[in-house]
């Protein structure tokens, strides 16, 4: 009875010690995994080791210790990497050059232009020569398109980023003019009908000014006879 007693009483110790041992083991398995995620998500870590110790009663422990004076150091799991995709060059435009992109996508042709003024069969009065020329286009003109003039069937120098356009120098008398868009490239996408017009220099008749008369001669006083 007494022996029965006793062994039991060694078997609870026994028990007490494997309990203590699991649960040692169990803290050490976790601080195994908390040192793990630490030495990977840690890059300046990365000369140092995860060294397991056994101490005198059996109790396995995990340090983070340099690799220099580790003896039994764990070998860790190759954890993923991956590299950069490199950036294809069309992937770096600027956001115009995204938009004019888009712009011409959209653009296929014009479909109507028209010199709205000088107004067909309009008189321009001007004594410096100056016409105001306007242009009505459908679509409106697009980036890099470039508007040229013509004046009595000669190129007026030179060419114009915009329907509104002010000429100098045309000489009186009667004229025509029409309107061609060109792209970028030179090639021509539209020609307007010319529009016929006369210009006119304000003379001393025009604008409702009075004919000037002829000095009337002062009347002639005559000596009456006997007088």
């Amino acid at each position: 009875m007494g022996s029965e007693s006793h062994y039991d009483a060694d078997s609870a110790q026994y028990g007490d010690q494997n309990v203590a041992s699991r649960l040692c083991l169990h803290y050490a398995n976790g601080m195994t995994r908390q040192a793990l995620l630490a030495l990977i998500l840690v890059p300046g870590m990365a000369h140092a080791v995860i060294c397991k110790t056994v101490d005198s009663e059996g109790v396995v422990s995990y340090t983070n210790v340099p690799a220099a004076t580790c003896p039994d150091p764990v070998k860790l799991p190759k954890y993923s990497t991956f590299e950069a995709l490199p950036v294809p060059a069309s992937a770096t435009r600027s956001e115009s050059d995204v938009e004019e992109s888009a712009d011409k996508a959209r653009f296929e042709r014009y479909e109507s232009i028209k010199i709205i003024q000088p107004e067909a069969a309009g008189v321009v009065r001007s004594n410096e020569g100056n016409v105001s020329v306007s242009i009505a286009l459908e679509p409106g003109l697009q980036a890099g398109h470039r508007v040229t003039l013509y004046v009595d069937g000669r190129a007026v120098p030179g060419s114009f980023d915009g329907p509104a356009i002010e000429l100098s120098g045309i000489e009186r008398g009667d004229h025509s003019i029409h309107a061609t868009i060109s792209d970028g490239s030179g090639k021509q996408l539209i020609k307007s009908e010319a529009v016929s017009f006369t210009l006119r220099q304000t003379g001393l008749f025009d604008g409702g000014a009075k004919v000037p008369r002829p000095p009337v001669a002062p009347p002639v006083v005559r000596p009456r006879p006997g007088g």
